[in-house]
């Protein structure tokens, strides 16, 4: 059991498992399936009760079970396969359901298929309220974490979360903490396309009910879908301490581990593509004569086509959408490909992360060309020299097409990193044109699940691959994508400009939901690098010197990088957030980073440019009360001794006279 775990919590999962799985698996309260859906003109659970049942023998492995549970209709051909994955070290569990049909003809219409339809007890009288936060709309409320209450009155009592743009993220995050009197449930819904999700205040408690936003298909002869995978978490007491049982969670089982370790996301250097060679090759000499502490080179879009290049032209215009769909690199500027730069970057010491958008293909590009019958669309894109087409992964000839070409480019460039973005297409309108009456929702389901198996086949061939997971800014967050890959540009907030106040915002919504990301810093003063600290880093540097004749504080920067090297171990720690959440420019922000394995953790608070106040109580969260500990400035380099319970209850003060400015402490366990 997991240290930050409640006994009662477990009683809960439990309990919750038993009545929804396992009795439905013995032929009893089968109404009590979370996994439902209209079979013609009936509910899932009215036809269910003459369908034959199976449970399968349980599979044991890493601290999980799973439950594999077969409805099937002997009338139909139709068969429901849950599976069903309960943990030992947490009161959470996930589950999976499969649509097949196992007939000759076609099935009736399934339709509002949803993997989440549940009742949550809860008397009339008890309080509830459904936490939640704001997707990534390039803006500077992204990620911001929402509260909405369901009481049991007229028209008060309902929320309504949605993607709505076909991917995950962008409108709100596929998260939310459901909070019922004195505990409730985090739940995840694992689906990177369009998802719905709905509570509703009854009488008798909260009914949820989440899936995708539209179904309305037959399944033919054979044919087989997958649902969204839900995974919830139960919780008792306070709310902070959940969401840092269910940062343990998705740490522990729900994050990649590149070669068998646990994902670490690189500091790196980010560079714009339509460049030379040479100037990449210039760039890489400048980090090392520079010894700037970073850990990746980034080459972002523009590297390939066949038009020419304007070196000089602003990374904002539209030339590099034009080319996406012609995957070689350009050999006006990369005469050798970019074989050289993996090598170049290699030989520093580097890792090499590439960008590419698979999904899309512009008009007139070598795939839209080569392979028309792949494509979805068109979409209008305003631009003069053609319209956008989308690459459909759900076709097996296409995704075989674009897993090789990547494995290829990664084999080829001794790329570590693949970084894979995805604008605006109108998703909802593409699966639209592509689905006939009676076929509501496949073509997004087989796209989704094409785009699950290119990266789990990508992974497969190059175990030490690190995918960042763009798709616009932060728009493609959710439990599936996570389980692949983290998102290392996290909102497209920071190009139109970069904001600090951006990126502590960004840093206190996801945190609660997603512990790896990483910030971007394009400003070298200290209050920029603090508000990026992170797990991961993205920075401009050569650019900016090379390119745009900046001088830059090279001395202060690598400082500035090794501090938020040595920070970057906090990150995997537990969260708590020691002001309220804010995105006005005269509030402070700040929030503590504790491991309580190591008895170690980390402090930082920032006084925002409008702010008045020059002091601050800190009061920190999560320590032992008997405990002493040993508190250090990072900024005056002064050390207090002070007990857990005079951190926690007394707290200590804060001064920040610069205004922007910022204040770093880190504290150990000492006794």
């Amino acid at each position: 059991m997991s240290g930050i775990v409640q006994q009662p919590e477990f009683v809960a999962a439990h309990n919750w498992h038993k009545e929804k799985f396992l009795q439905p698996a013995s032929c009893s309260g089968l109404e009590h399936f979370p996994v439902s859906f209209r079979h013609g003109d009936h509910p899932s659970a009215e036809l269910m009760q003459n369908w034959t049942v199976r449970k399968d023998p349980p599979w044991i492995a890493d601290g999980t079970t799973t439950d594999t549970i077969v409805f099937a209709d002997a009338l139909s051909g139709l068969e429901c396969r849950c599976e069903v994955k309960v943990y030992a070290d947490y009161p959470a569990l996930e589950w999976v359901a499969h649509l097949s049909n196992t007939g000759e003809t076609d099935t009736p219409i399934l339709s509002d298929i949803v993997p989440l339809d549940a009742l949550f007890p809860l008397d009339a009288s008890a309080s509830c309220q459904v936490h939640y936060a704001r997707g990534a709309l390039s803006q500077l409320d992204d990620f911001e974490p929402l509260t909405t209450p369901l009481t049991f009155r007229q028209g008060s009592g309902k929320v309504d979360l949605a993607a709505h743009t076909g991917k995950s993220s962008t409108l709100t995050l596929p998260f939310f903490n459901l909070e019922m009197g004195s505990g409730g449930v985090i739940g995840a819904i694992g689906w990177s396309g369009g998802w719905a999700a709905s509570f509703r205040r009854q009488r008798d408690g909260i009914r949820v009910r989440a899936g995708m936003e539209r179904t309305h298909l037959v399944l033919h002869a054979g044919e087989s879908i997958r649902t969204p995978r839900i995974l919830l978490l139960f919780w008792e007491g306070d709310r902070t301490r959940a969401h840092n049982m269910w940062r343990r969670l998705i740490l522990d089982y729900y994050t990649p581990r590149p070669d068998g370790q646990l994902l670490q996301p690189p500091f790196s250097e980010g560079v714009w593509g339509a460049r030379t060679a040479e100037s990449h090759l210039e760039k890489i000499r400048w980090l090392q004569e520079n010894r700037v502490p970073t850990e990746c080179y980034w080459i972002d879009a523009g590297w390939y086509g066949d038009r020419p290049i304007e070196e000089t032209a602003d990374p904002s215009t539209n030339a590099w959408m034009t080319q996406v769909g012609t995957w070689s690199p350009n050999e006006e500027v990369y005469p050798g490909g970019i074989a050289p730069i993996g090598a170049a970057a290699r030989a520093a010491n580097l890792g090499f992360l590439l960008w590419l958008e698979p999904e899309r293909a512009f008009e007139g590009t070598q795939l839209a060309r080569e392979h028309p019958e792949w494509l979805l669309g068109p979409v209008p894109s305003g631009n003069a020299h053609g319209d956008n087409y989308m690459v459909n992964l759900g076709d097996p000839a296409a995704r075989r097409h674009v897993t090789d070409l990547v494995s290829n480019l990664i084999s080829e460039g001794g790329i570590t990193c693949y970084r894979q973005d995805f604008n605006d297409l109108r998703v909802p309108e593409l699966f639209a044109m592509a689905d006939a009456p009676d076929r509501v929702g496949i073509a997004e389901i087989r796209h989704i699940t094409g785009l699950y198996a290119f990266w789990d086949e990508l992974l497969a061939r190059h175990p030490e691959l690190i995918i960042d997971n763009c798709a616009g800014g932060g728009q493609r967050i959710d439990l599936e994508t996570m389980s692949r890959s983290v998102p290392l540009w996290r909102s497209d907030l920071q190009c139109w400009p970069f904001d600090p106040l951006a990126m502590q915002t960004q840093t206190q919504g996801l945190a609660p939901w997603v512990p790896l990301s990483a910030a971007v810093c394009e400003l070298p003063t200290r209050y920029a690098f603090r508000s990026a600290l992170g797990p991961g880093l993205v920075t401009h540097w050569s650019s900016q010197e090379l390119d745009g004749g900046i001088d830059l504080p090279i001395q202060e920067i690598r400082r500035w990088m090794g501090e938020a090297l040595t920070m970057r171990k906090y990150f995997y720690g537990d969260f708590y957030p020691l002001l309220s959440f804010s995105l006005a420019a005269d509030a402070w922000a700040a929030w503590q980073y504790d491991r309580p394995d190591l008895g170690e953790g980390m402090v930082v608070a920032f006084r925002r440019h409008d702010s008045p106040f020059p002091r601050w109580d800190a009061r920190l969260q999560g320590l032992d009360p008997a405990a002493s500990y040993e508190l250090l400035s990072w900024d005056d380099q002064s050390i207090r001794h002070m007990t857990g319970q005079m951190l926690m209850v007394n707290g200590f003060s804060v001064l920040i006279e610069e205004n922007p400015g910022s204040a770093l402490f880190t504290y150990k366990r000492i006794s």
